[in-house]
């Protein structure tokens, strides 16, 4: 085995840029720098607002959108992807390290870089298919609703400190004659701007075969690029607006501040730091980040291979190495004073419409992230604080799905509940809480399909075979479904008075349910019943002591055919039921018809077959 194993492709499935690099052309060069570009236009202004959403001075945004770039270049493998802050981490990070300082949140990101990092290893990452599409939506939706409401204070100009969705709101109308005009217009204002700026880009513009094509082109592609910049015009703007009323001392909005210039100092995540007077080592702060440790990476984890699989437009996703790009570049940039990040929609699908063509627009962004480090902190200090919260409100409106309530109401409105108990737990205890709450819902619905297989219960009476009892199950019988399944084969035994409601009646005529208009199980059942084992995959113990159960008391008066088991169930059966009667799909309509006139089951053996 280790003989075939080369050296080279596995260290280019490691480092996926090996493979891509080879044939890199200043033309690739070319789309990866302006989406590289445009994509750091929408990041800078967003990573300045997600800190301020988690709790932290601004300059941690740009530390967290500084690393993830380059990482994931070298690592990734969809040129769409854009690693840095988003509103969700952000919200999650402000959750688990409110009231601390920004060393917590470091070490939330290096724990759960090294998290997401094992999970990929050891291939966990089917451990996320557990969370159903209904409770990330009602999550993603009500964290939206959380973030939103957040910046309520931001967009009025209020003081005042709140957590959750419940107390925001009761503190948003307590102070709400506090509210600031200037800073309630230019929030509303930047708001109004952005929302119609996003839409500048679904602008159709007919072609002409005139002159006039090249000029309309041109039109449309100025409109592209100012939906597509448009929240670092409309920070540009309100910053501009501010420094222009700015008087001494005298400000009419609320402002950012100084921003911390220069680059952060690479250094490993604290272990142990001060918070007020005394000092917290590794096993307080730990224990203060909790349950954070694991859900702030399984979020990423979800997240960042819905993603993907959205970009991966129909090619095969390698979600192991998605993961574990993931987690080394949280690990590293924790080196580097970040918060939690993945990947963004917003920023992904912006990458997308730009033209990328590889990971290597990472590169770009990460180097104009740097620049802005570097070089325009300093003019960072006038972004009035009702700008960001407009930028934070609007981009998070589109994570609120409002589609899957209808779908799920055509599909299966069963999966509403996990949709709704996630997103009203998620608003009511937190959205660390809602989302366990949800899973266990979810488990729960899990177990109740479990409880109900799909057994295909059929009465035949055609041809010259006797009148006898079909069951098709399908996949695994287990534990939870043992009692149910025993008491509705028990319901069909000879002298059982039980009504029968699942069985679909066969004859030469009519193959209909027995709730519709057609023939009736017999008053007196037959004391046959086949069960096809050919889709049967998998039992465990408890249900096949429950088989045994019903064995025994069908072969009072009948008999039980076990048809066309494959090896591993038959193995199972013949260790858990005394004597059971196997046969072939060739064997069985001449069994049928010899057990017809047999009384007693134990006459007949497997061995006579």
């Amino acid at each position: 085995m280790l003989r075939k194993l080369n050296p080279r492709r596995l260290v280019e499935c490691v480092f996926p840029i090996l493979q891509w690099s080879r044939h890199y052309e200043l033309r690739t060069a070319l789309g990866d720098l302006i989406a590289g570009v445009t994509v750091a236009l929408t990041l800078i202004p967003q990573s300045i607002a997600y800190a301020s959403l988690a709790g932290f001075e601004p300059q941690y945004g740009l530390y967290a959108s500084l690393v993830g770039g380059f990482v994931y270049g070298v690592m990734g493998t969809i040129p769409q992807i854009n690693i840095g802050p988003t509103a969700l981490l952000s919200l999650l990070t402000f959750t688990y390290t409110n009231g601390t300082n920004p060393d917590f949140a470091v070490l939330l990101c290096f724990v759960g870089g090294v998290v997401t990092l094992v999970a990929g290893i050891a291939q966990l990452g089917f451990l996320v298919d557990f969370v159903s599409t209904p409770v990330v939506s009602g999550f993603t939706s009500a964290a939206a609703v959380t973030i939103a409401s957040s910046q309520i204070k931001g967009l009025l100009g209020l003081h005042f400190d709140a957590e959750t969705f419940t107390s925001t709101w009761r503190a948003v109308f307590q102070n709400v004659a506090n509210a600031r005009l200037n800073d309630t217009v230019l929030g509303l204002s930047c708001c109004v701007l952005l929302t119609g700026m996003k839409a500048l880009k679904d602008i159709r513009i007919e072609e002409s075969e005139d002159g006039k094509c090249k000029g309309r082109a041109m039109v449309k592609r100025g409109l592209w690029a100012a939906s597509v910049s448009r929240n670092a015009l409309a920070v540009v703007a309100a910053a501009a607006l501010a420094f222009c009323l700015h008087r001494d001392k005298d400000h009419p909005f609320i402002l950012t501040g100084h921003i911390t210039a220069g680059l952060p100092h690479p250094r490993v995540p604290a272990f142990q730091t001060t918070v007020g007077n005394g000092t917290v080592y590794a096993g307080g702060m730990l224990a203060h980040l909790g349950s954070g440790l694991l859900v702030v990476p399984l979020v990423g984890i979800i997240s960042n291979v819905a993603i993907a699989k959205a970009f991966s437009k129909g090619k095969a996703l390698d979600a192991t190495r998605e993961i574990v790009a993931l987690g080394l570049c949280n690990i590293a940039g924790s080196f580097f004073n970040s918060f939690p990040v993945n990947g963004s929609f917003t920023r992904s699908a912006v990458s997308d419409a730009s033209g990328v063509a590889t990971p290597a627009a990472g590169f770009y962004t990460g180097l104009i992230v740097l620049l802005t480090l570097t070089l325009l902190t300093p003019y960072f200090y006038f972004i009035p604080r009702a700008a960001l919260a407009a930028v934070i409100t609007c981009a998070v409106l589109h994570m609120v799905d409002l589609q899957i309530v209808k779908k799920l109401w055509k599909t299966n409105k069963l999966d509403l509940l996990p949709l709704t108990s996630t997103f009203v737990s998620c608003l009511v205890l937190g959205i660390e809480v809602g989302l366990g709450c949800g899973v266990a819902v979810d488990v729960l619905l899990l177990l109740y399909y479990q409880s109900r297989p799909r057994l295909q219960l059929r009465y035949v009476q055609e041809g010259s075979l006797p009148p006898h009892y079909q069951m098709h199950p399908v996949g695994g019988l287990h534990f939870a479904s043992a009692e149910r399944v025993r008491s509705e084969l028990m319901a069909l035994n000879v002298g059982r008075q039980t009504k029968i409601t699942r069985v679909e009646v066969v004859t030469p005529d009519a193959i209909l349910t027995n709730g519709g208009a057609g023939p009736e199980p017999p008053k007196l059942p037959p004391n046959l019943l086949i069960v096809y084992c050919d889709a049967l995959s998998r039992l465990d113990y408890t249900f096949l002591q429950s088989m045994n159960m019903m064995v025994e008391e069908w072969s009072r008066d009948g008999h039980v055919i076990w048809c066309g088991a494959q090896p591993k169930v038959r193995e199972q059966l013949e260790a858990a039921i005394h004597n059971p009667l196997f046969c072939s799909h060739d064997q069985l309509s001449a069994v049928l018809i010899g057990l017809s006139s047999v009384t007693q089951v134990g006459n007949v053996s497997d061995t006579q077959l």
